[in-house]
């Protein structure tokens, strides 16, 4: 049962820090950063590719289906990496004190494969890495809240920084922001406020159907 009546940031339940899925989601990600830093003799790209980087056409032609999971781990750089984790432990960390580490889980996977969807549709070509997708869920989640329960203004600042840090990101060296990831994971968190599971569920998998129906060649990334 959530209460809507207490603010999103903070958890008068748990004041204390605490270990929780959002910290271990963060050093999993921090950890597979570092490894992929120090492996020479291949390019970075081909690493992430590897690694299982959202790619359309080996999802259609042969069935990767872990690059609509896989993504929401790896990063294009430590910029893009820092930029999550800051907007990550901003708004998930308050969300799973508040809500239980089984609904941050839910929202956060569902929210990073609903924007990988997106971003293969849209971005058929290019790949595709981070959890910005899934980052978003929470300000889709985040904003509705605020919007529904006609929270003051000052109750906004959290998206506005969010944001602020995700622009950061596009001065990042080779850096290529994928607006589509966004919206796909911001849809899913507006759609999950409204408690519509059945239909999150329903769009994932039109949207993994479409995937196999699009024009696209079959064309190897590395």
């Amino acid at each position: 049962m959530l209460n809507y009546d207490d603010d999103f940031f903070n958890s008068r339940q748990k004041k204390e820090f605490r270990i929780n899925a959002t910290i271990i989601i963060s050093m999993m990600q921090i950890t597979i950063q570092a490894v992929i830093m120090v492996i020479n003799g291949i390019s970075h790209f081909c690493i992430l590719y590897y690694a299982g980087s959202k790619h359309t056409p080996a999802i259609k032609y042969h069935y990767h289906l872990h690059r609509l999971f896989n993504p929401i781990f790896l990063h294009g750089g430590n910029g893009h990496l820092l930029s999550n984790l800051l907007s990550q432990l901003l708004l998930c960390y308050s969300y799973e004190n508040r809500n239980g580490t089984q609904d941050f889980l839910q929202l956060y996977f569902l929210a990073g494969i609903g924007g990988n969807i997106v971003s293969a549709l849209y971005f058929p070509i290019a790949t595709g890495v981070g959890a910005s997708g899934a980052i978003f869920g929470f300000m889709g989640y985040l904003l509705t809240y605020l919007i529904k329960t006609k929270q003051p203004q000052e109750k906004y600042y959290g998206i506005l920084i969010v944001l602020c840090i995700q622009i950061l990101l596009i001065f990042e060296p080779h850096s290529h922001v994928d607006y589509s990831a966004h919206f796909g994971g911001f849809l899913v968190g507006i759609l999950w406020y409204q408690k519509q599971k059945a239909l999150i569920g329903v769009l994932l998998l039109l949207g993994c159907v479409c995937i196999f129906m699009i024009d696209v060649p079959d064309q190897k990334y590395c």
